[in-house]
This record gives structure tokens, sequence and C-alpha cells, in this order.
């Protein structure tokens, strides 16, 4: 009797003491924060965000990259969501949370896997001396200042360290950041058509009434939608290539179920890109799905049948179709959102030379390369023409609109840098055709390369005519799939070399 109460009592005891007292120090925490005020607490939520990633981190590096994949499209609504207890700031310390938790991540595998991941795949090389021209323009004095190099470095830099988180991580990682882009490109739609339906949420509001340097947000009348992220093209570009994953997941997807599932998945995608009127976004899902049904054709008359078979209908479809003018574009009040971003939509897309948007961009960049370029050959410096220039360079770079990173990375470091970029795209092109050619048709690598040969010339597009290396979901995504393209690129070449040398070692044995 008295033996049960000895093994019972201690059992219960702390359970009851103890829960109260490991839950004080964060209630004690959140009390104080209340109390102070809203900045104390702003950096309370940051700071928990920021444990719970490097935890993450700390457990794999797969798990710390999933959960920035997470958190990334997640973090444009809650940098806005912070104004629901805190007036306007335009400095938005949320924007550091990722790459402090990139530039451990960073550390940790150069601890690990040291120098040789400078140059251990092809492209690795290259990469490593277009980051290196990166780090020597934070210090570049014509951008105004080192706290505008590293606002540049925020945008373009960090992202690209994810090129060498891809040569460490299991090759099946790839199929992992494949469905969550699908799955969180579905989530984070919903809350857009929402905003489209119902109009933005006031503490939404109040950030577009203050914010600065945004200048896409309207359509005539009509405010576009952000859905979860930080900017109208940062949404279109994260569904167009959530779209083309899950058209791509359907043409090799063996049982009819699932090829149907997947199909519908990114028909619906391809809806919700519609309403996000970024029309550049648009015409890289249609190369894309132009490259995904070209690439599966096996002998040169199959892929003539598929050009005849898309030209018919995107023929009827240009003699049936009318384009919007700019006048029924405007005459959408703010009650007709979702009509005012289907016209802009259809107008870019069905008459893109009649775009005044276009005709200005074009005739911002002949003014770049007649007066500015040729007396800035090396570059402005990698922060010349982000925010950050206008905010803490206290002007002196005066840029019109670009909408172009290519265009923009000739301003900031300098022609030949662009030159290697494109390079370094381009054969990461090649290598994903070719090991898609050289996969076996039916087998799941053939599937995870035949996305990546459908991607890599949409990143192309999209940086010739957008900024897509410096959205913050997207970048990420674009170089963690360059670099995975190069490491398992060469593996499965190396592979084949070792295979035919065992193979000719053998005959020349027998």
């Amino acid at each position: 009797m008295s033996a049960e109460i000895s093994v019972r009592s201690p059992s219960r005891r702390p359970r009851i003491k103890l829960w109260p007292l490991g839950s004080l120090p964060l209630s004690m925490g959140i009390l104080w924060a209340a109390n102070t005020g809203g900045e104390a607490l702003r950096w309370l939520v940051l700071g928990g965000f920021a444990s719970v990633l490097m935890f993450c981190l700390l457990v794999s590096l797969e798990a710390g990259m999933v959960a920035m994949i997470i958190f990334e499209p997640l973090r444009g609504f809650l940098r806005r969501a912070q104004y629901l207890y805190l007036t306007y700031n335009p400095s938005d310390p949320i924007h550091i949370v990722t790459p402090v938790v990139t530039i451990l991540g960073f550390v940790l595998v150069v601890h690990r896997h040291r120098l040789r991941l400078f140059y251990q795949s092809p492209l690795a090389g290259w990469v490593s001396l277009l980051a290196a021209i990166y780090f020597v323009q934070i210090f570049n004095p014509l951008q105004g200042g080192l706290s505008v190099g590293l606002s540049g470095a925020l945008f373009v830099l960090i992202p690209l360290l994810w090129f060498y988180f891809a040569q460490v991580v299991k090759p099946e990682f790839i199929l992992t950041a494949f469905r969550l882009v699908v799955v969180l490109g579905f989530i984070t739609s919903l809350y857009g058509l929402y905003q489209l339906m119902f109009g933005f949420p006031a503490f939404e509001q109040y950030w577009i009434d203050n914010t600065d340097f945004y200048n896409s947000i309207s359509v005539g009348k009509v405010e576009r939608a952000l859905a979860t992220f930080s900017s109208a093209e940062e949404w279109g570009r994260y569904v167009e290539i959530g779209a083309l994953i899950a058209f791509g997941f359907a043409a090799q997807a063996m049982n009819h179920l699932r090829r149907a599932g997947w199909m519908v998945a990114g028909g619906i995608l391809s809806l919700m890109l519609l309403f996000t009127g970024q029309r550049t976004a648009m015409f890289g899902l249609i190369l894309g799905f132009l490259v995904l049904v070209l690439i599966g054709a096996r002998s040169w008359r199959a892929a003539l049948a598929r050009v005849l078979m898309l030209l018919a209908p995107a023929l009827l479809i240009g003699v049936l179709a009318k384009a919007p003018t700019n006048d029924d574009m405007l005459e959408h009040g703010d009650d007709e959102r979702a009509k005012a971003l289907l016209s802009h939509t259809a107008r870019g897309t069905l008459n893109p030379t009649k775009e005044d948007s276009l005709n200005e961009r074009f005739k911002n960049w002949t003014m770049l390369a007649t007066d500015v370029i040729p007396y800035r050959p090396l570059g402005m410096g990698i922060g010349a023409t982000s925010v950050g220039a206008w905010r803490y360079g206290g002007g002196e770079n005066d840029l019109p609109p670009i909408d172009s990173y290519f265009i923009s990375s000739i301003l900031t470091c300098g022609i030949p840098t662009v030159l290697l970029l494109i390079w370094i795209l381009a054969r990461a092109t090649a290598i994903s055709w070719r090991s898609y050619r050289n996969a076996e048709p039916a087998s799941p690598e053939a599937r995870l390369w035949r996305i990546a040969a459908t991607i890599m010339p949409v990143l192309i597009l999209n940086n010739m005519f957008g900024n897509t290396f410096t959205l913050y979901s997207v970048a990420p995504f674009g170089w963690l799939l360059v670099g995975w393209v190069s490491t398992w690129g060469l593996a499965r070449k190396t592979d084949e070399d070792a295979a035919l040398e065992f193979g000719e070692r053998e005959i020349f044995e027998i």
C-alpha cells in the first residue's frame, strides 16, 4: 500500500507544478511585449519565427529548407499583419529572417563540405564566380553607401546560396519542393480570391496606402490582389511555376486518376494566374506548356504533329477573340475587380504590342543603353536598382522603372556579369533537356527532368521581362532548381561514363 503511494505521488506531482513554471517565461514575455508597445511585440514574433526556422535547420538542412519554402509565400501577409498593432514604418525587419537562416545554413554546409562545394558540379565554378562578383559589388561606392549594397544583397546574393544547398541535399528533395509549390500556390491563391471578392482587410489597405515604391498595385481604378505575397508579380510567378509543375506531373503520370487530379490542379492554378493581372507570367505559362508538350515527343514527326495540334486552337483564339481596349479595362469600378484584371490580362496576352507599359519599358531600356550603361560598364553596385538605393542612397541613382532582372544586372554588375548569368541559365536548360532525353521514359527520374526542362526556359523569359530572381519566394526556388540540374545531371553522366568504361574493360578482358 505504502509502496503504491510512493510510486504514484512523485509521478503526478511534477506534472502539476512544472507546467505553469515552464510557461511562466513565455507568458511574462508576451505580457511585457504587449505593455511595452507594438515594436517589442513585433520583435518577439519575428524572433519566434526565426527560432522555428533555425530549429528546423538544425534538425536537418532539408527540414530547414522546407520550413523556409513554407514561410516565404506567407512573408508578405505577415509583413502587412504587423499593422494590426503598429503604425506604418518603412523598415521591415521581417525581411532579414530567412536571409539570416539561409546564411546560417550556408555556413553549416561549407563547414561540412569544405571548398569542394564551390566546384563539385559543372555549373558550381561559374555560379561561385557570379556570387563573388555580387559580393564585391556590395562595396561599390557608386550605389550610394554600404547599406544600399547590403539591401541589394538580400534580394540577389542570398537566394543564390540555395544553389549550394541543392548540391548536398538528397536528389528526391526536389520532388518535395515541387509538390510544396503546387499546394502552397493553391492555398495562397484562395486568399487572393478573397481579396478580389471582398477587398483588402483594413491592415492590408493601411499598408497599401502608406507604402512607397509599389507601382503595380493598380489596374485602372482597381487595386490588384496580392494574395499572401509581397507583390502581384510574386504571386503571378509563383502560380505560374506551380501550374507548370502540376501539368508536368500530369504528363508523366501512369495512373489515370492521378493524371486527372494533376490536370485539375494545373487548370485551377492557370485560372488563378489570370486573376493576378501578370501578363509576363501568362506568356511564361504558355511557353512552358509548349515546351512540356514538345519535349515529350520522341521524334521530329511526333513533335511536328504536336505543333499542328496546338497551332489550330491558338489560331482559332486569335481569330475569334477580341482584345479588350484600354477603355474597356478602365470602365470597371472597384466592385468589379475580377473583370478588370481579366481584361488587363486578356489585353496584354492577345495584343501585347499595343500595350503602353511594354512600349514604355522598351523606351526606358533604350535610354539606359544609350545614356547610362556606357558610362558604367562595370556596374553601379548590387543595390543600385533596389528599393534601398532610394531609401538609403539619397536618390543619387535616379533611374526609371526597369522591370527586367537582366537589364538591372547590367546596371548593377556590368555586361560581363549578365552574360555569365545568361550562360549559366542556358547551360542549365541544356543539361535538363539532355538529362530528360537520356532518362527512362516512364521512370520517376524522367518526370522530374521533364518538369525541370519545362521551367528553365520560363525562368529565362521571366528574368528578361520581370524581376523573378529578386522575388522572395521564387528566387530561392529558381536557384535550387539550377543547382539540382547541375548536380544530378553530372551524376547521371558520371554513372553512364562509369558503366561504359566497365563494359569496355569487360569486353577487353573477354
